[in-house]
């Protein structure tokens, strides 16, 4: 059947527009969706807050994840539902957290991980407990993997730094170091390259880093780091002579 030129015309132009409409919808709809995910983490948060005890809040938690994983609705929309299990996971974690237990933290930023293999934060989370732990290699994975979808987060250098310094891969802490300093510049990250430089015996690196890190310290917020940095100037300095 021959449409001529200006039916082509017409009919891309019709397309075009049916593709603009379609790619409308699916945006608004998931704009609505962060909408309705941003109120049901304040509303967890809220509910939490009205609780007086940690176990009352895991409780709590976990009796809403139970909910979530066998509401009918939900398992229509898994896309939806594990959107919303993380979100409730990340709330478990941090309790778990607060309260010590280390090994439920772990636990439950690996169902987050599971969840959503692409959020750095739970990598990040539990590559650092994985390192208290003196998992050195599980947490460097980890940590390796929150840098690749994190690549601007000061932190997540800081800390491997401190994996690679436990592992004796002293370049290697001394460049994530760095970055973390070239990223955020904290105190703290100075503070950690000066431990490395001392380890290695280059005490003029080690005291530069401890001074600067004393001189950008805001001392009424951390009196304990500054304790510790006026004792490693004051070995380095004697090291020195």
């Amino acid at each position: 059947m021959k449409i001529g030129i200006t039916g082509v015309i017409v009919l891309f132009a019709f397309m075009f527009i049916l593709f603009a409409i379609m790619f409308y919808m699916i945006a608004k709809r998931k704009k609505q969706g962060e909408k309705s995910l941003v109120k049901f983490n304040n509303d967890v948060y809220i509910a939490l807050n009205k609780l007086s005890t940690p176990q009352q809040k895991i409780n709590m938690l976990n009796t809403l994840i139970e909910r979530i994983n066998n509401d009918e609705k939900y398992k229509k929309d898994t896309e939806w539902r594990d959107k919303v299990l993380v979100k409730t996971y990340m709330h478990l974690s941090i309790i778990y957290y607060q309260t010590g237990d280390e090994m439920q933290t772990l636990n439950t930023c690996s169902k987050i991980i599971e969840l959503d293999p692409k959020d750095g934060m739970a990598y990040y989370n539990r590559g650092s407990i994985y390192s208290n732990m003196g998992l050195y290699d599980k947490a460097l994975t980890d940590l390796n993997q929150t840098i690749e979808l994190l690549p601007d987060y000061a932190s997540a250098y800081n800390n491997r730094g401190l994996v690679h310094e436990k592992m004796e891969h002293y370049d290697k802490a001394l460049a994530d170091f760095g970055e973390a300093i070239k990223l955020e510049g904290s105190p703290i990250a100075y503070y950690n390259r000066g431990n490395t430089y001392y380890e290695i015996i280059n005490y003029q690196e080690a005291l530069n880093d401890y001074q600067t890190a004393l001189e950008i310290l805001d001392t009424n917020n951390d009196s304990d780091l500054k304790k510790e940095l006026e004792i490693s100037i004051k070995a380095t300095k004697e090291r020195i002579k």
